[in-house]
Order: C-alpha cells, then structure tokens, then sequence
C-alpha cells in the first residue's frame, strides 16, 4: 500500500515534468496544527527560483485539492531542494 507521499507524486510527477522540472522528494509534516505536504523540485541545468516555485505551486495546489488525498485542512509548499541536494 503507498503512503501519502507516493500517492502525491503519482498523481503531480508528470505535470511536474511536464513544466521542465523534477521531483527530488516530498515531505508530509504538520506546521501549527495544519497537515504540510513540501514538494522539493529541481531542473537538471538551471537553479530554482521563487518564479519556479510559484508557478509549480499554481499548477499543482488545484490537482491537489481536487483529489481529495488529504482529509483534513493542508498547506502546499513548493522549494528547491538546495545546492547540495540536486539529484
């Protein structure tokens, strides 16, 4: 059976990729009370920007909130996953 993490990147990844980007990790936590799901995104060539993040974030909070995954309030956050993490 997957977790919620698996079942997150199933239903994004290809959009993701879809935009030039990758997936490097997806993390579920709890930030005051509130599911967190982070998605860690990167580009093979170029650095992460707050642009990129956006824009991914747009494109991929609806998918989220249509699928109904998550049974509880959540917020979506989309980073780089630093210098030291590509790949």
């Amino acid at each position: 059976m997957k977790n919620l993490s698996e079942k997150i990147r199933d239903l994004i990844e290809e959009k993701i990729e879809d935009l030039g980007y990758k997936i490097k990790k997806i993390e579920i936590g709890r930030e005051r009370g509130v599911r967190s799901v982070t998605i860690y995104i990167f580009k093979e060539d170029e650095p992460i920007g707050i642009k990129d993040c956006v824009r991914v974030s747009r494109i991929i909070d609806p998918i989220l909130e249509e699928s109904n995954l998550i049974n509880e309030r959540w917020i979506l956050m989309v980073s780089s996953p630093g210098e030291n993490e590509k790949k």
